[in-house]
């Protein structure tokens, strides 16, 4: 738990074969440091700061007092993976074994070895380093002075004893105190009993009052519903009698007019005689109206359940729903074929006609919902069908993560927004498929695999340059991806004067 007084000492250590230790900078800690007492080291090398992190590397230390005291190898917390910091706090066991001494220690690191060879062991040991261990001034109190601390506690010690006994006493006397409450407990016994006594008396009274006052209520209420009941009978009978002679005079008109119009029907008919079938079909055929059937006269399309030998280009205009044929038939009944068609699906056939025979053709196949077109010119001759539909899909863009250390960057300056995420995106338009790569990345290496993505992504390998907003001493970078879907990153130029810090931003695309 970190408080805020703790003490903190900082060593900068280099992994180079010099043996000489670092100078004395007057480093120290007290016997009485508990968890206090922290020692902070930088690992670098000649190129920075180590890139230190729990999955690669191990740091521990070892220290030794010059009294012969000595410390368990301890393994150092990571502070700042990427500025190489690590941490430890001395135990307070060997603070005080280590009294009025000069301690000398060490630190080590290692390589985590994930395949358990020995040929990829990798260890290293930092110069020395020392730090003095002082006693606490504290600890160097006179034997007077603890005489006089304890004389202090003893008279402490008498003055509590005799508040004891104070209370002691009070604790005795209570018997009276229980006496003067049994008796205050007696008196409010008497009060609470009044108080029931006048309160059933009241509730009583109360009740009575209430039978009164129902009983009132109930026989005013009985009277009004009486009245009420009588006036609403007098009005039905009399709602009923003006219904009844009103329903006998509009009868009585009704049948009149009725009569009236008949009589004129009659007469109507008599003058001028009924229209016939043959002036009924002349007058229709005067109107100016579509007369053509292009459907049945239920909108629905006219039906040909099997066109079996039958040429559709001999079809009258109109709309037809057609069940296909077998593969022996296609030329013969002009209809289309391509790939996936099967016996028995319906499809429709919309045939219109311009003049001198020339006749167009539209045909849609239902079940794979693909629409064609087809012309019959003068003369008989025949122009192929030709299809009008085409596939088309998106996937929108699909994020995925960049690995082994390398990160999607999501601050820098220049983008706005931080750019785009890193992704991938397939577009097929017909027969053309259209594939695009985005990358916004860092903390990249020479030759490093970055990515792994499906392997149907590229259909044979691809090599791309990258951008490398930051390069200085290297002309950025390029990108190869391979068929199993690995994507590496290599740099251009001088790798060994690679900026960690820098960062890939670009998009590729290709078609397929």
């Amino acid at each position: 738990m970190s408080n805020g007084i703790d003490k903190k000492a900082l060593f900068k250590l280099k992994s180079e074969p010099y043996l000489k230790p670092i100078s004395d900078l007057g480093v120290g800690f007290y016997n009485l440091d508990e968890n206090t007492a922290i020692l902070r080291f930088q690992l670098s090398n000649s190129k920075g700061p180590l890139q230190i992190h729990k999955n690669n590397l191990t740091a521990y230390a070892y220290f030794e007092s010059s009294n012969g005291s000595v410390s368990d190898v301890i393994e150092l917390e990571i502070e700042d993976s990427n500025k190489g910091i690590v941490t430890i706090t001395l135990d307070s066991e060997f603070l005080h074994a280590s009294t009025s001494t000069s301690v000398k220690g060490q630190v080590y690191i290692g390589v985590n070895n994930v395949d358990g060879k020995a040929e990829y062991n990798e260890v290293a040991a930092f110069r020395e380093f020392t730090f003095e261990v002082a006693d606490a001034l504290i600890n160097k109190i006179s034997a007077f002075t603890k005489v006089e601390y304890i004389r202090m506690f003893s008279q402490l010690k008498m003055k509590i004893e005799q508040q004891v006994k104070d209370i002691e006493e009070a604790i005795a006397n209570g018997a009276d105190y229980v006496a003067e409450m049994k008796s205050v407990l007696q008196q409010g016994i008497e009060t609470l009993n009044a108080i029931v006594a006048s309160g059933k008396s009241d509730i009583q009274a109360y009740i009575s009052q209430a039978k009164s006052d129902l009983t009132k209520v109930k026989d005013d209420a009985t009277e009004d519903i009486t009245t009420v009941s009588n006036n609403a009978k007098t009005s039905v009978q009399d709602t009923a009698s003006s219904a009844v002679n009103n329903i006998n005079t509009i009868s009585t008109e009704a049948t009149e007019h009725v009569d009236a119009k008949v009589s004129e029907f009659n007469q109507t008919v008599e003058d001028n005689g009924f229209l016939s079938p043959q002036i009924l079909d002349e007058e229709l055929g005067k109107l100016t109206w579509q007369k053509y059937k292009m459907i049945e006269n239920d909108g629905k399309r006219k039906y040909v359940p099997n066109i079996r030998n039958t040429d559709i280009t001999t079809f009258p205009a109109g709309l037809y729903e057609i069940t296909t044929v077998s593969d022996t038939d296609w030329e013969l009944c002009k209809i289309p074929n391509f790939d996936g068609m099967k016996v028995g699906h319906i499809a429709t056939v919309d045939v219109t006609e311009g003049l001198n025979g020339r006749k167009q053709f539209v045909y849609r196949h239902n079940h794979y919902n693909r629409v064609f077109v087809a012309t019959l010119h003068t003369g008989g001759s025949w122009r192929d069908w030709k299809e009008i539909t085409s596939e088309q899909s998106d996937t929108g863009w699909i994020p995925f993560k960049l690995i082994n250390g390398a990160t999607s960057n999501t601050s820098f300056k220049g983008v706005e927004d931080n750019g785009f995420d890193c992704a991938y995106r397939i577009e097929k338009r017909g027969s053309v498929t259209e594939k695009t790569i985005r990358f916004n990345g860092k903390n990249l290496t020479q030759s490093q695999t970055i990515a792994q993505l499906p392997s149907n992504l590229f259909k044979n390998a691809h090599s791309f340059p990258i951008r490398v907003p930051t390069s200085n001493n290297y002309s950025g970078g390029y990108i190869t991806a391979r068929p199993s879907g690995e994507v590496k990153f290599y740099i251009n130029g001088d790798s060994s004067t690679w900026n960690e810090a820098a960062y890939i931003y670009g998009e590729y695309s290709w078609k397929e």
